[in-house]
């Protein structure tokens, strides 16, 4: 159900992280950030965008290190990244928001590249498709937490209800608050979306204050310290 029974999240490691590092380092000079920002761990996961029909995958960061790497105003696509293995081509597409990489399109798993080429002979930087949402952005507007992402807010669609994802509890499941910025979280077993909060702002305080913990969450426990 809407793909929460399969894997759609994964550390960007091992072998995901050679082949980010692989394709990044043959961007043109002005794109070195992005190698940086994995070397030092900027970078963490990549998550299937349910919002976005296709391929769409979505970036999740280190909390610690995102705010201080963003360069506002840094918006734009790097398009037809062409990925070459066993004589076959695949387009891969990157998005840049705020100096952030936040997202990208492929066609493949890139768990299945070992020997792969990377081709920029198509390659070009282009306009940024992405648009922020300016009621969700407000919602969160002056949050911090080390242990949230109140920055790259990935849309999921559930129910027919829409949800913006603060918090990768992995396998499948989530924290995440709706278009009123209550919190909730997304269960994939037993598939459940359960209200966690009714302010996303309360929540917030209550994690950085300690009074919510995650492990007894995802454990069925009441996360309520």
């Amino acid at each position: 159900m809407f793909g929460l029974f399969k894997k759609t999240s994964w550390k960007i490691d091992g072998k995901a992280l050679d082949f980010f590092r692989q394709v990044f380092s043959q961007l043109p000079a002005e794109f070195k950030f992005l190698v940086d920002g994995l070397d030092k761990g900027l970078y963490r996961r990549f998550s299937v965008n349910h919002a976005m029909k296709g391929n769409f995958y979505s970036i999740g960061f280190a909390p610690s290190q995102s705010d201080k790497s963003m360069t506002k105003g840094k918006h734009f696509e790097l398009e037809n990244i062409v990925i070459k293995q066993g004589g076959q081509a695949y387009p891969l597409n990157i998005t840049i928001h705020e100096g952030l990489w936040i997202g990208f399109e492929f066609e493949k798993n890139i768990m299945d590249f070992d020997n792969f080429q990377v081709d920029m002979s198509s390659f070009k930087k282009s306009k940024s498709k992405f648009s922020a949402d300016t009621q969700i952005e407000k919602l969160v507007s002056g949050l911090t937490c080390d242990q949230l992402d109140l920055t790259n807010l990935g849309e999921f669609d559930f129910d027919g209800k829409t949800f913006y994802q603060i918090k990768d509890l992995e396998d499948g499941n989530y924290i995440a608050i709706n278009n009123k910025g209550q919190v909730f979280g997304l269960i994939h077993d037993p598939y459940k979306i359960e209200p966690i909060n009714k302010s996303v702002r309360q929540f917030v305080d209550d994690v950085n204050g300690g009074l919510f913990d995650f492990n007894k969450y995802i454990n069925g426990e009441n996360g309520n310290a």
